[in-house]
């Protein structure tokens, strides 16, 4: 019989021990894998904006800004709201921009169509609409994501309908995304 067996041995490895061995309190930013979220930003407004135009406006409580760790970063977006509309809009048009600095606007997305039936009166709009957008603007500047919308046709289309309460209809998010 010529079997032989070899047994290896490793000693514990024990993660909180290694950790805390660390010199800094923290993982560095830099030290962070490709996939971790470095910051979160959250947004809310109590805005009232409305259309009737049938070109593109920015809207009003959208804006916000991040300041990414990373030029290599992705940021992803979204927007949460809800909608209602009076006459006949027939359908509605959204845009995603960024700003770098304060500089111009650069168009990301443009999400259309929600489409309405044709009629008069109080409609129930979109109910609520979600837009998503991933990123990669290359700067560590400061970015400024905001919306624009647009109607097709005549009628007045509101975010966050004004009922007299005071509430946050408007909700933003952006997620600095290591790469």
């Amino acid at each position: 019989n010529n079997s032989m067996t070899v047994r290896v041995s490793k000693p514990e490895f024990n993660l909180r021990e290694k950790l805390t061995e660390l010199d800094y309190s923290r993982v560095p930013y830099e030290k962070m894998p490709a996939g971790t979220i470095i910051q979160v930003v959250d947004h809310k407004a109590n805005d009232h904006p409305t259309t009737n135009s049938t070109s593109y406006s920015d809207i009003a409580g959208t804006f916000f800004d991040i300041y990414p760790k990373f030029s290599t970063s992705k940021i992803f977006v979204s927007w949460d709201f809800g909608t209602e509309h009076n006459g006949v809009i027939n359908g509605l048009a959204f845009r995603v921009r960024r700003k770098i600095d304060d500089g111009s606007g650069t168009l990301l997305k443009t999400q259309d169509q929600f489409s309405y039936p044709t009629q008069t009166g109080w409609g129930a709009g979109a109910g609520g609409v979600n837009i998503t957008y991933i990123d990669a603007p290359n700067s560590i500047g400061k970015l400024t994501y905001y919306l624009q919308w647009s109607i097709e046709s005549s009628g007045t289309m509101y975010i966050n309908y004004n009922d007299g309460s005071n509430k946050d209809g408007i909700a933003a998010q952006a997620m600095e995304i290591r790469q």
